[in-house]
């Protein structure tokens, strides 16, 4: 799916692997998610702002700025209807944290207090060419069974101490491409769509693990350039990174790319 929305942590922050503390029905409703930022990918933006709004959380509208917001420690969250591969849904688990259903923001609001996000995680998909199964990650159960609604810590993330560069003619897609990679712990170059021996300065090829683009055209028009010839690089379109988040591992740039949905 393409977003069709608008659109480094404190490891100490997310240290904590304990089970959700007994909690208590706040006194003011608007009290229930005060100091929440939410994502919204795929549901009813309506209903999704509106039992948000009203528990004193706040809806964003772009990974860049849940990204910002992450960085300083706050707390966000991506609701959505079932596996997608948005930008939006791609932030959630770059944290290491499964996305939710709507209905958690249903029974936070009927218990007035923020509940066990555990049943309202969305399951693991799979392919849509399903005689190429994908096995379970098997880190996937622990990210979706994780009784708590912090991100894991930086170096535990699945890109972590990596670096990449980004490469688009899109500068709203570098900006979201490289929101996207650091939140999975790596490091990011955005490099300038025409890329030459003279502007890649900024960094040796080298210096990267991959150059990531948006999209297909993005990848062609910068396949022959010249920053590359020192070494050559490997350029991966975003269907690389999508796969590498489901998956929850490092996958090879030769392993195919499945568009996942809801597991029946």
């Amino acid at each position: 799916d393409d977003d069709d929305d608008d659109d480094d942590d404190d490891d100490d922050a997310s240290e904590d692997d304990g089970v959700i503390p007994a909690r208590r029905p706040a006194k003011r409703l608007r009290d229930v998610l005060k100091g929440f930022h939410f994502l919204l990918t795929k549901v009813d933006a309506k209903v999704a702002a509106d039992l948000i709004t009203s528990m004193g959380g706040k809806v964003e509208e772009s990974v860049e700025e849940a990204h910002r917001l992450s960085i300083k420690g706050c707390d966000v969250l991506v609701i959505a209807d079932r596996p997608r591969t948005t930008k939006k849904y791609m932030f959630s688990l770059a944290r290491g944290l499964s996305p939710l259903k709507l209905g958690f923001l249903q029974e936070c609001r009927r218990q007035r207090m923020l509940v066990d996000p555990s049943p309202f995680t969305i399951p693991f998909g799979v392919p849509l060419d399903q005689t190429k199964a994908v096995p379970l990650p098997s880190r996937w159960n622990s990210l979706v069974e994780r009784n708590f609604l912090q991100p894991l810590a930086q170096r535990k993330r699945v890109l972590s101490g990596r670096t990449f560069a980004v490469s688009s003619v899109s500068p709203k897609a570098s900006r979201q491409l490289k929101a996207i990679i650091q939140e999975a712990g790596a490091k990011v170059v955005v490099l300038e769509p025409s890329s030459s021996s003279s502007s890649s300065k900024q960094a040796s090829p080298d210096a990267y693990y991959c150059v990531i683009c948006n999209n297909a055209d993005d990848a062609a028009k910068g396949s022959s350039s010249s920053s590359s010839k020192r070494k050559r690089t490997e350029r991966v379109v975003f269907a690389w990174v999508v796969e590498c988040l489901q998956t929850q591992k490092l996958v090879g740039f030769q392993t195919a790319h499945y568009d996942f949905t809801l597991i029946a």
